[in-house]
């Protein structure tokens, strides 16, 4: 008997991606982006977010920028003919999808085609822009109340006339989203309808962004102090009393690598901890190359070393790829199990196994912490195909017995476009220098000054042909993170 084909079920998230800094996504919405088989974006989604999209995940630009014509429709048809071919889209939206995101008008919509949708808020662009300003929305002694508005709305119509008239008539704080186009007009309406022209206003362009820029004025001044800026580049306005406290606030600016371009050498896929302290110092961080790990499967000897596992004393892992291509091959480990760095321990609790030791890092001072661990008999160290060379040098310096295994192979995709001014370049590891340095792309990079972490990844820098390389203090993270604000960090 003929059976009809199974149709699979198509989904779609409205995900707010936040006002722009992708530290500021929720731990929902990167899952989501992990996982998502498409990405359709706005444009005001940042590339430094939009890189943090698995490789094979179609991305689809969908989103507008004000004065790009009308539209036709309220959820883009493309987004809707992937969900009805039964693909999981994670419609990405800046900010949060509720507040002037259209968000609302996307879930009618997918409501009404019998399309299933959940919604992930994100962090609005008012909060973010104000919290990355210094700019608190509410004081006890200064507001407490704060209206979001949106600056298109200075037409003449009764309604748009209401709302104005009564957001200005109080004390509170206003939030003007999408008002660089109208801005003397948006100013002058709030006067007209009973603010006083002397009331602080702010305009914040790119907010938690590293090129953030603030102006400060009044409701009278503001316009005349934005007359040379960008319109193209989003930006908001906060009027209020609030806005005079940002004088003692303002955090941002006072970050040392704000303004500053880092690019950061990437060996291994995954986040980079790293990476996440340049940005939380104000840096903008390119992580460079895109790296992608490949089960070698039956081109490997993976799974003969794993049917020998019962010879050797444990098995360590020096990243969360060995973890995931080894725990293909088998249901449960009955050895002692070592990871070296969080991510590799995070990885196997993701499998339900814990390690019975964590080494902080690859370093001899970290393997050295945990040397009595490695005296009691061999140890497989499961490695891409390349090998952790430094790594099993080390353990072998401890007086460690080590088998190494290859399981999986990294795939580097370096930029095919041209990249912005960089300040310096961050070297992590001697892999991370190699994977950055070789080739046409590294040419372009040799006469930049260089960071790098210990002797190794220096002398590799240099054979490689980098010209300015500095040394960090002692091999540790935090040493090199201190080496960079030295260089580049502003006073």
């Amino acid at each position: 008997m003929l059976t009809e084909p199974v149709i699979r079920q198509g989904m779609v998230y409205l995900v707010g991606a936040g006002p722009g800094d992708p530290g500021l996504l929720t731990v929902r919405a990167l899952e989501l982006l992990r996982t998502a088989e498409v990405v359709a974006y706005d444009k005001l989604v940042s590339q430094a977010i939009l890189s943090l999209v698995r490789p094979e995940t179609e991305l689809l630009p969908v989103g507008r920028r004000h004065g790009a014509g009308a539209i036709s429709y309220r959820l883009h048809p493309e987004v809707l003919a992937r969900a009805k071919a039964g693909r999981t889209v994670v419609r990405l939206k800046a900010g949060d999808p509720f507040i002037f995101g259209r968000g609302g008008e996307e879930a009618e919509e997918l409501a009404e085609a019998g399309i299933p949708c959940t919604i992930v808020p994100g962090v609005s662009a008012a909060l973010g822009a104000a919290a990355y300003a210094g700019i608190p929305l509410t004081h006890r002694l200064h507001a407490s109340d704060v209206t979001f508005m949106s600056g298109h709305d200075v037409g003449g119509n009764r309604d748009s006339l209401t709302d104005w008239s009564r957001a200005a008539s109080g004390t509170g704080t206003l939030v003007l989203f999408m008002a660089a186009r109208t801005l003397s007009a948006s100013l002058q309406r709030l006067i007209q309808a009973g603010r006083s022209a002397e009331t602080p206003a702010a305009y914040i362009a790119s907010a938690t962004m590293p090129n953030q820029h603030v102006l400060v004025g009044t409701l009278s001044s503001l316009a005349d102090r934005t007359q040379h800026v960008d319109l193209t580049i989003p930006a908001l306005v906060i009027v209020g009393e609030v806005v005079a406290l940002r004088e003692r606030i303002a955090w941002f600016e006072r970050s040392p690598l704000v303004g500053r371009r880092l690019l950061v050498a990437r060996a291994r896929p995954g986040l980079s901890a790293m990476a996440a302290e340049f940005r939380a110092l104000g840096a903008e961080v390119l992580e460079v190359p895109e790296v992608e790990a490949v089960s070698l499967n039956r081109e490997s000897s993976v799974e003969t070393a794993l049917a020998r596992l019962h010879t050797f004393r444990g098995i360590i892992f020096g990243c969360e790829a060995g973890v995931d291509a080894v725990m293909a091959h088998v249901p449960v480990l009955d050895v002692s199990v070592i990871a070296v760095g969080e991510a590799a321990a995070q990885a196997l609790s993701r499998h339900g196994i814990a390690s019975a030791v964590t080494l902080r890092g690859a370093c001899l001072e970290a393997v050295q912490e945990q040397s009595a661990v490695f005296q009691k008999g061999p140890f497989l160290l499961v490695t891409a195909e390349a090998g952790r060379p430094n790594l099993h040098h080390e353990l072998t310096k401890v007086g460690a017995e080590i088998e190494s295994v290859a399981a999986y192979r990294y795939r580097h995709r370096l930029p095919t476009g041209p990249v912005p001014p960089i300040d310096l370049v961050v070297l992590p590891s001697s892999s991370a220098a190699r994977a950055v340095l070789s080739g046409e792309f590294g040419q372009t990079l040799l006469k930049m000054p260089m960071a790098a972490i210990g002797l190794q990844t220096a002398a590799t820098a240099r054979q490689c042909g980098a010209q300015n390389v500095a040394l960090a203090q002692e091999d540790t993270v935090a040493a090199l993170v201190s080496c960079v604000v030295s260089m580049v960090g502003r006073a």
